[in-house]
């Protein structure tokens, strides 16, 4: 695996560089400068698969340049984990708003950045066989087509506004490392996705969440919200700023918009989806329960049958 790291301290920078070798990383580039890690990133013959990020630098923070490094098409879903002394709700917030995946705290553990690293390559293995199956169907060759559980929380191409729910848990597992366990979220549903599963393809599936996402996307574009597909038709976010709309009316909204797409699906002989907003649901200030716990509340409120599917936080 590639990696970058970006930190103007060249002396935790070297440590950091001893202890990804430590833990069999060996292929590591590190760098002071934020501008020059954009041009490095942008010249590049060979892109790199994992990027370390400092927050507190001079010229350009790490949350700046995190969005900056999003804005580029290659590095559109690259892991990027945030490396630092900040441990406050407001930079953990401002880095997973700007695309961070992970969130680390110096100093560093080495077996917990071996940890987290080990999750990031599970992650890439994930897309890196979704995306030959994709090439492969592509050609029309004689492959096993795309196949992935109903369950599973994919990444939805094309939904720019959400994040992968890896990068989720991440950030609500940094938040319950911090004790910081007072969040509040949303769930937005599908209705009738296992009945588009059951008699559609997975492309097809999958280019339907994309449609869902687009509306999602347009309805919520001035809400301060992390939101990713968790699997069995559910979209589920955290809200990170004030929120004061009303399910019902946001609802109607989204379900209309998706009746833009109605002749697409007569002609796939596929089912309009409808969508269903639950209510915003909060963590007491003094539950100590794992922190996705929230992410399962909000879906029992917006009335689904089907809860988070069970997958390990890296």
């Amino acid at each position: 695996m590639k990696i970058l790291a970006v930190d103007d301290d060249d002396v935790f920078s070297e440590i950091l560089k001893q202890k990804l070798q430590l833990g069999g990383y060996g292929d590591v580039a590190c760098l002071q400068d934020p501008l020059a890690a954009l041009q490095v990133l942008t010249q590049s013959a060979d892109a790199f698969d994992c990027i370390l990020l400092d927050i507190e630098m001079p010229g350009m923070n790490g949350v700046e340049l995190c969005g900056r490094i999003r804005a580029l098409p290659a590095y559109r879903h690259t892991p990027i984990i945030m490396i630092t002394s900040l441990a406050g709700r407001q930079s953990i917030d401002m880095a997973f708003q700007k695309g961070a995946t992970d969130y680390i705290t110096k100093p560093i553990d080495t077996l917990e950045l071996k940890a987290r690293l080990g999750g990031v390559e599970r992650l890439l293995d994930e897309r890196k066989r979704l995306r030959m199956l994709e090439y492969q169907i592509s050609l029309q060759t004689d492959v096993v087509p795309l196949e992935f559980d109903f369950d599973q929380p994919i990444l939805v191409p094309e939904f720019d506004r959400g994040m992968e729910f890896h990068a989720l848990q991440n950030y609500l597992l940094t938040l319950g490392l911090k004790g910081l366990y007072s969040v509040s979220a949303v769930a937005i549903c599908i209705e009738n996705a296992v009945l588009t599963y059951r008699i559609a393809s997975r492309v097809a599936f999958r280019n339907m969440l994309s449609d869902v996402g687009s509306v999602i996307e347009d309805c919520l574009k001035t809400e301060s919200l992390l939101i990713a597909y968790a699997g069995s038709g559910n979209f589920v976010g955290i809200v990170t700023g004030t929120s004061d709309w009303v399910p019902a009316d946001l609802e109607f909204e989204m379900n209309a918009k998706m009746e833009d797409f109605h002749p697409i699906y007569v002609s796939e002989r596929l089912p309009l989806p409808r969508i269903r907003v639950g209510p915003v649901v909060s963590n007491s200030l003094l539950a100590l329960a794992r922190p996705s716990q929230v992410l399962d509340r909000a879906i029992a409120a917006a009335g689904s049958r089907s809860g988070l599917p069970r997958v390990g936080i890296a």
